[in-house]
């Protein structure tokens, strides 16, 4: 964060202090890194994500056993909710882990 710029004026007649903020606060945005990533199942000509190939859906899971976001898999729509379905569908016949252990 940025740090602020105050000056302190004192009167001595008074006995009083005040702290002005002569700088105004500005805040930074994070940036984002844009990158054009083509959806890797697009490229290897998959039309159907199954829920049984599990070294498959291992590949876009994190290691605490999220699903990774499209932003960093670079997944196209369609793929990623056929991911997402999948994942949650191996989840239930335990075949993934809901929450991976430490």
């Amino acid at each position: 964060m940025s740090e602020e710029v105050k000056s302190v004026n004192s009167t001595q007649g008074s006995g009083s202090t005040t702290v002005q903020n002569d700088a105004p606060k500005k805040r930074r945005r994070k940036r984002r890194i844009i990158q054009n990533l083509k959806c890797p199942l697009c490229e290897s000509g998959v039309k159907y994500l199954s829920y049984k190939d599990v070294y498959q859906l291992k590949k876009f899971t994190s290691v605490r056993g999220k699903i990774i976001s499209t932003e960093k898999s670079g997944m196209c729509h369609k793929h990623q909710k056929q991911l997402r379905r999948a994942i949650k569908r191996a989840r239930y016949m335990a075949l993934l882990p809901y929450v991976a252990r430490e």
